[in-house]
């Protein structure tokens, strides 16, 4: 009787070489539009502070330049901060960094968090990468590639939290992806990275610091 394990192993081997060679979709930082912070019709009900001038981070021989914005998810600025009232209660803060670089294996640092919690999900994270939705909102820092539809650029990069309370995260980058200009300058150019909080106290607000090493 002719066996027909060696067969059935070639075959196990060869699917399982298949599955290992596949990208870690699973693993892949997660993604939020831009429109998912609102239109750019109601670009004063979120924008609560406009992009910065570049900065340029140094450490360990590596160097990136960072652009930042600060912006209301749910649409409540109001008297200068996020909470939809005066009295600067208790408020939810969207922080972008804007960043651009030639080094190899970059880790972004933000710290000084106040209110942050790790939640996962596309679109609802309170993590990942900023992506540009032109035809709802092309007036915030953003990153541009329409010809990237399943975000494998970014497939790579991953996320920690260092600290026990949420303080100190960190989103390291193998190799920074080239992308193009944004279809505005509010856009900018570069990955974009965003980092959601709800702050126990709306104003004053606690602004994170960043860095890279």
């Amino acid at each position: 009787m002719k066996s027909f394990q060696p067969a059935f192993t070639k075959y196990v081997l060869t699917a399982l070489t298949l599955v290992a060679a596949l990208p870690a979709w699973g693993a892949r930082v997660p993604v939020r539009q831009s429109s998912d912070n609102g239109a750019s019709s109601g670009v004063d009900n979120w924008t609560l502070l406009g992009r910065s001038t570049p900065v340029t981070l140094t450490a360990n021989g590596k160097k990136a330049v960072v652009t930042r914005q600060i912006i209301c998810p749910n649409q409540d600025r109001v008297n200068g901060s996020c909470t939809g009232n005066s009295q600067g209660t208790t408020g939810e803060y969207l922080f972008l960094f804007q960043v651009q670089s030639t080094s190899a294996n970059v880790s972004v640092n933000i710290g000084k968090l106040q209110g942050f919690t790790k939640v996962d999900g596309d679109h609802v994270a309170t993590y990942g990468v900023m992506i540009c939705d032109d035809a709802l909102n092309n007036l915030q820092l953003c990153t541009s590639d329409p010809n990237d539809p399943n975000f494998a650029k970014i497939a790579n990069i991953t996320f920690k939290v260092n600290s026990k309370n949420g303080s100190s995260v960190s989103f390291v980058v193998p190799s920074f992806p080239s992308f193009p200009a944004g279809s505005t300058p509010e856009e900018g150019q570069g990955l974009t990275f965003y980092i959601k909080t709800t702050q126990k106290n709306g104003l004053p607000l606690a602004y994170p610091s960043v860095g890279i090493k």
